[in-house]
C-alpha cells in the first residue's frame, strides 16, 4: 500500500489513561494524548513544554509545610499570604515584604482554611478556630484580629425549663446563677442571649413629668380632664440622660389624647405636661413585651455560677429559663466555610450543627441579630437556615453566583438567589449527591469545579435550563490514572492566558486541567520536578496571572521548602528570553559580562544547566554557593532540569475496508508542525528516540535557534506493530510548541 497521512490537528483532548486507549470511537480520542508530562494543553489546540519555575525564597521552616493564599487588595495590587505553623507572611510580586503575623492556626489546620474577602478584609475560618479577620491597612501594615461580633448568631433556646438563670444586674460586670449546672471552663469568653418577659406598667401624672419606664414593643397614652396647655411624649435612647421629643399634644380645653405607638429598640420613655388652664391627667403605659439583652462570659466560677460583661442591656435581675449558648464555641465548635451573598456575609457548617447556615444582617456583616417590627422579623434581619437530609453531611464549601452554592460531604444544595433572601423567604434545594472534600471549589464563568469527595474525581457544576436544575460532568472520566490511588490537596486557577486548573496531588505532582466549559475544551497533563510540589497559586499581575507553588527539594542532603513561580508566556525569538528550568534564577550584567555566577546557596550541591547570552553551558556543580562559567556572559539563567514526555495515541482513521486498528503497521516519518521551538527527540517509544534534527545550516553558538514551521523528522525504526505511535522526550532548557502531529503509516509486517 502507499504511505497514509494521519494528522493530529490539535491536543485538546489531553493525557488519556490507557483505559481507554482503544476507544477510537471517540470524539477526543483524536485530539488526545497517552503521556503530557511537563506540558501544558493550549486551549486553542496546542501543546508546550510548560514554562519553568524561578526561585523566590524560602519559606519560614523548611520541616513545616505552609499554604499560599490570594490577597486581592486591587484591580492592579495582588498579595500572596504563606500560611504555616503559628504564622502569616506578606509576599508580593515574588518577594517577601518582611511583614509577618502571628496566627493561632497549626501546621494542620491551614490546610483546613477558607477565605472569603470583602475590599481590605479577608474574613478566615476555621473548624476549630474562631472566626478571624486579616486587615490591611498599609503594605507594611496588616493586623489578624478576632471578629468583634456586634451580635453572634445562637443555638436553639435552653429546652430544660427548670433550669433557670438569674443575673445580679442589667448593666455592667454582672454575675449569672444558674439552678443546674450549667457553665465549664471552656465556656469562657462565650456569648450568651437572654430572653425575659417584663411586665406592663403604667405611670401617670398630673404635672411635670411622669416616671420613666422601659418600653420595648407598645406604649400608650391616655389623657383625662378639661385643661389648655400641651402635653408631649418623650424617648430616650441612652438609659435616661437625653430626651428627645416622640409626640406631642395641644388642647383649648376641646381635647383629649388616647393613642399608642411602638418601638424598634428597648428604650426609656415618658410623658411631660405644660397645663396653663383646667386640669389634667396622663396615664403613661408601657405593655408586656418580651426583653432580649446579651451577655459574655469572662470567668466560670463553678458549675452553676459565672462572671459576664454585659454587651445590650438586660431586663432585669429576674429568674428566666429562656436562655441560648452562642452557636459558636470551644463546646459547638466553629463554622467551616463563609461566602457574601446578596450583601449578607454567611457562615456555614459547624461541630453542633454541621448542615446549618447562618447569614448576617443585610449590609452589615458582623452582626447576626434578629430583630422584630410588631412582632414580625424584619427582612434584613439575620437568617438561619437548615439543610434537610436524611444523613447530616457536613457543609465543606459554599460559592456564590446567581445562587448560593452549598457543597458538603455527601450533595451540593443551592439556595435561590432569584429573589430577595429574607428570614421568611429562604428554601434550600437539594441538587446533586456527589460530596466533596477539603479542596477549595474553583469558579469559572457560571460553573464551578470542586473535587469529589475522597478527593479521587473532579467535577463540574452549573445551572441547566433545560433541567432547571444544576447538573455536570466527571472531569476526570478520561483520565482516572491521574489520581487513582492518589488525594489532592490543594487548587488554583489561571485565568489568563490559558484558563488552566492546578491540582496538587499528595505526591507532589501538579496536576494541570485546560477548562474551557462552552467549548468542550477538558485537557490533562501533568508537571513533575526534582521534588515535591505541595501548594499552588494563581495570583493576578498585569494582564497574566502568576502561578506560585511551594516546592520541597532536597539541597546538600537536606529538604528545603522553596516559594517559585512558573515563567510567563513569551513569544520571543531568542531562546535566552525563555526560563525553561526549576528553582531557576537570571543573572544580568550589560556593563560588566560575568563569569562566576553566585548567590545560589539555594542549589548547593546540585548539578544545574546555565544558558548565557543564548548559548547552552555543559551541566556545572554549584559549590559555596557559586558556579565558574567557561567564559563571560551578559545575562544567564541557572537551574535545574527537567523532561517534557509526549506520546500519542494508536494511529487511527477509516479506511475503505474498516478500521487500522489490529493491523501491523510502521511509522517510518512524521511531521511536526512546530513554533518557536528547538532541541528534542523522537520515535515509536522511549526505548527508540533520535535527536530532532533542526536546520543543518545552524550552529548552536548563542544566535537564535528557535524553529517554526513544518520539520520532517526520522523515527527510529522499532519495527512493525499494532500502535503506530510518537513518543517526544524533551530535556533541554529550549521552549517547545506543537501544534500539530503528521504520521506517515505504512502497513505490513
Amino acid at each position: 500500500m502507499e504511505p497514509i497521512y494521519v494528522i493530529q490537528p490539535a491536543f485538546v483532548g489531553g493525557e488519556v489513561s490507557e483505559d481507554v486507549a482503544s476507544r477510537v470511537d471517540l470524539e477526543k480520542y483524536q485530539l488526545a494524548l497517552l503521556q503530557a508530562e511537563n506540558a501544558l494543553v493550549r486551549p486553542y489546540g496546542g501543546i508546550k513544554k510548560r514554562p519553568g519555575l524561578i526561585f523566590c525564597g524560602e519559606t519560614k521552616y523548611r520541616n513545616k509545610r505552609c499554604s499560599l493564599v490570594k490577597f486581592d487588595f486591587s484591580a492592579t495590587v495582588s498579595y500572596m499570604l504563606e500560611m504555616g505553623e503559628k504564622y502569616i507572611r506578606i509576599w508580593r510580586d515574588g518577594q517577601y515584604l518582611g511583614v509577618e503575623l502571628e496566627s493561632p492556626y497549626s501546621e494542620a489546620e491551614t490546610g483546613a482554611l477558607r477565605f472569603v474577602q470583602s475590599a481590605d478584609v479577608l474574613y478566615i475560618t476555621c473548624a476549630t478556630q474562631p472566626p478571624m479577620k486579616l486587615l490591611r491597612y498599609e503594605e507594611q501594615r496588616w493586623e489578624l484580629v478576632p471578629i468583634d461580633w456586634t451580635v453572634p448568631p445562637f443555638d436553639e433556646i435552653n429546652q430544660d425549663e427548670k433550669n433557670r438563670l438569674t443575673p445580679s444586674a442589667v448593666t455592667g460586670e454582672i454575675t449569672l446563677t444558674a439552678e443546674k449546672d450549667t457553665f465549664a471552663p471552656e465556656r469562657v469568653g462565650e456569648w450568651m442571649k437572654i430572653s425575659q418577659r417584663m411586665e406592663g406598667k403604667t405611670v401617670s401624672a398630673s404635672s411635670g413629668t411622669t416616671a420613666a419606664i422601659p418600653v420595648g414593643d407598645t406604649w400608650k397614652i391616655i389623657t383625662h380632664g378639661t385643661w389648655t396647655g400641651q402635653v408631649w411624649v418623650e424617648i430616650s435612647y441612652d438609659g435616661g440622660t437625653t430626651w428627645l421629643q416622640e409626640r406631642s399634644y395641644t388642647s383649648n380645653s376641646d381635647f383629649n389624647a388616647t393613642e399608642s405607638g411602638s418601638v424598634e429598640e428597648y428604650v426609656m420613655m415618658r410623658a411631660r405636661l405644660s397645663i396653663r388652664g383646667g386640669s389634667c391627667t396622663v396615664d403613661f403605659s408601657a405593655f408586656p413585651y418580651t426583653h432580649i439583652g446579651y451577655v459574655k462570659l469572662t470567668e466560670i466560677t463553678d458549675a452553676k455560677t459565672a462572671k459576664a460583661t454585659v454587651s445590650k442591656k438586660l431586663g432585669g435581675t429576674q429568674a428566666t429559663a429562656n436562655w441560648h449558648w452562642a452557636a459558636w464555641s470551644k463546646v459547638h465548635g466553629y463554622p467551616t466555610c463563609a461566602m457574601f451573598f446578596q450583601d449578607r456575609l454567611c457562615f456555614a457548617g459547624n461541630k453542633k450543627r454541621p448542615q446549618r447556615v447562618w447569614m448576617s444582617k443585610s449590609g452589615d456583616y458582623e452582626n447576626f441579630e434578629v430583630q422584630r417590627e410588631k412582632g414580625t422579623v424584619t427582612d434584613d434581619s439575620a437568617v438561619t437556615v437548615d439543610l434537610l437530609s436524611l444523613k447530616s453531611y457536613r457543609i465543606m464549601h459554599m460559592a456564590a453566583m446567581t445562587d448560593l452554592l452549598i457543597l458538603t460531604e455527601g450533595n451540593e444544595w443551592t439556595i435561590s438567589g432569584q429573589e430577595t433572601v429574607t428570614p421568611q423567604n429562604v428554601t434550600p434545594r437539594n441538587q446533586q449527591n456527589f460530596g466533596t472534600n477539603d479542596v477549595l471549589p474553583i469558579r469559572i464563568g457560571n460553573r464551578v469545579v470542586y473535587v469529589q469527595c475522597r478527593g479521587s474525581i473532579v467535577r463540574d457544576m452549573g445551572y441547566s435550563y433545560e433541567t432547571d436544575s444544576y447538573i455536570g460532568a466527571d472531569l476526570t472520566l478520561l483520565a482516572k490514572h491521574m489520581i487513582r490511588g492518589h488525594e489532592i490537596l490543594s487548587s488554583s486557577f489561571q485565568q489568563e492566558p490559558d484558563s488552566v486548573l492546578f491540582f496538587v496531588r499528595d505526591d507532589g505532582v501538579l496536576l494541570c486541567l485546560t477548562y474551557i466549559a462552552e467549548q468542550q475544551v477538558y485537557g490533562w497533563s501533568r508537571i513533575v520536578t526534582d521534588g515535591e510540589i505541595e501548594a499552588v497559586l494563581a495570583s493576578p499581575r498585569g494582564n497574566n496571572d502568576m502561578v506560585y507553588v511551594v516546592v520541597r527539594r532536597r539541597i546538600a542532603g537536606d529538604w528545603r521548602r522553596y516559594v517559585e513561580r512558573f515563567d510567563l508566556d513569551h513569544t520571543a525569538k531568542s531562546q535566552q528570553e525563555y526560563c525553561m528550568m526549576d528553582a531557576a534564577t537570571v543573572r544580568i550584567s550589560v556593563q560588566h559580562p560575568l563569569k562566576r555566577i553566585d548567590g545560589l546557596d539555594h542549589l548547593e550541591g546540585c548539578k544545574v544547566l546555565a544558558m548565557g547570552d543564548g548559548y547552552l553551558f555543559d551541566p556545572l556543580i554549584v559549590k559555596n554557593g557559586a558556579i565558574e562559567l567557561p567564559e563571560t556572559v551578559r545575562r544567564v539563567w541557572v537551574g535545574l532540569p527537567y523532561t517534557m514526555r509526549l506520546e500519542q495515541p494508536n494511529v487511527e482513521m477509516s479506511l475503505k475496508d474498516g478500521t487500522m486498528q489490529g493491523r501491523q503497521k510502521s511509522v517510518p516519518y512524521a511531521t511536526l508542525r512546530l513554533v518557536g521551538s528547538f532541541g528534542g527527540q523522537v520515535g515509536p517509544d522511549e526505548d527508540h528516540l533520535a535527536d530532532i534534527r533542526y536546520d543543518s545550516d545552524t550552529v548552536e553558538t548563542g544566535q537564535d535557534v528557535l524553529f517554526t514551521g513544518d520539520l520532517k523528522v526520522t523515527l527510529a525504526q522499532g519495527g512493525f506493530n499494532a500502535q503506530g505511535r510518537v513518543f517526544i522526550r524533551h530535556d533541554t532548557p529550549y521552549p517547545f510548541r506543537l501544534s500539530a502531529i503528521i504520521r506517515t503509516v505504512t502497513f505490513g509486517g
